[in-house]
């Protein structure tokens, strides 16, 4: 049985572009689960119940399965600007509520959150720890502000996944499973997305997955290269990028480990003179030669 394979089908269309045809693109390509991220403009979180409905009928229509409602909550805050109860914190709470709702009304059991803005250093020493990571007070901080959305993700039966990002303050495998294990919930889980580890200078194969294999939820796939002197960041084709030596250990470790979860297509490709969908286009051949196989 082959790995659950997967897309976004925000980058397909673009954020603002037309849902339905992406879902007719992924059918065509044989891709059966679908992160619900952007949709008609709006990401998940803000829809209304119609709008709700009309995701769904096409889900359905397209014999597709939501295997991620995949929200930004909390990206680009500060750690050290929001608090506990302020405003935006509330607004972020909320957010996350409907992506709930929005989950369970897709019979979708997943649900995904971002950390903070990055910081370069969380923990220092010997005076560092004034000057260059705020008093080491950030990451107690974090815990305290994702006790609200783990007791939710538990209170619905929800798996909440915290994404290893690049502008994030969880940019490593070290830092996010070290995050969800502290948190200490069944309920809180890893979506991996091996390029962010990579262009953070950590192997993704076989370093960051023996670090994190036992909490993964979800993966995303992309490639690229980076030039971190430089902050440099670009996209390629799957399969032509800094990710090649990793991708197919990777797709016969999750093989031989019994990944039961979905590895998702994220196309970030746009080639010159291109679109956004000629990209996904020329990357979902590259993603399902390494991870495909015959659909469970």
């Amino acid at each position: 049985m082959g790995l659950k394979l997967g897309a976004i089908p925000s980058d397909i269309c673009g954020p603002d572009g037309d849902f339905e045809h992406a879902l007719a693109v992924m059918q065509q390509d044989g891709l059966k689960y679908a992160d619900i991220e952007w949709v008609w403009g709006k990401r998940v979180g803000t829809h209304t119940e119609e709008e709700h409905q009309r995701i769904k009928a096409l889900l359905n229509k397209y014999d597709i399965q939501a295997a991620v409602v995949g929200g930004f909550a909390f990206r680009d805050q500060s750690a050290q600007h929001i608090e506990l109860g302020d405003a935006i914190y509330e607004a972020n709470i909320e957010e996350i509520k409907a992506q709930i709702e929005l989950a369970k009304y897709l019979d979708c059991s997943k649900i995904r959150c971002l950390t903070f803005s990055r910081q370069m250093a969380i923990w220092g020493y010997h005076g560092a720890d004034v000057r260059n990571a705020y008093h080491n007070r950030t990451w107690p901080k974090m815990l305290r502000l994702f006790e609200e959305p783990v007791r939710l993700a538990e209170e619905h039966g929800i798996d909440l996944l915290i994404e290893t990002g690049v502008n994030t303050l969880l940019t490593s495998a070290y830092l996010t499973r070290k995050f969800v294990e502290d948190m200490g919930s069944s309920r809180f889980k890893i979506l991996w997305d091996p390029a962010n580890t990579l262009f953070h200078s950590e192997t993704p194969f076989p370093d960051a997955y023996e670090e994190l294999k036992d909490h993964i939820g979800h993966i995303h796939i992309k490639d690229g290269t980076v030039d971190i002197r430089k902050s440099i960041i670009t996209s390629t084709n799957v399969g032509e990028g800094a990710m090649v030596p990793y991708m197919e250990a990777i797709a016969q470790a999750l093989t031989k480990d019994n990944y039961s979860g979905v590895v998702s297509l994220e196309n970030f490709f746009v080639p010159d003179g291109g679109t956004l969908e000629e990209g996904y286009r020329q990357s979902v051949i590259g993603f399902k030669r390494l991870f495909g196989g015959e659909q469970r």
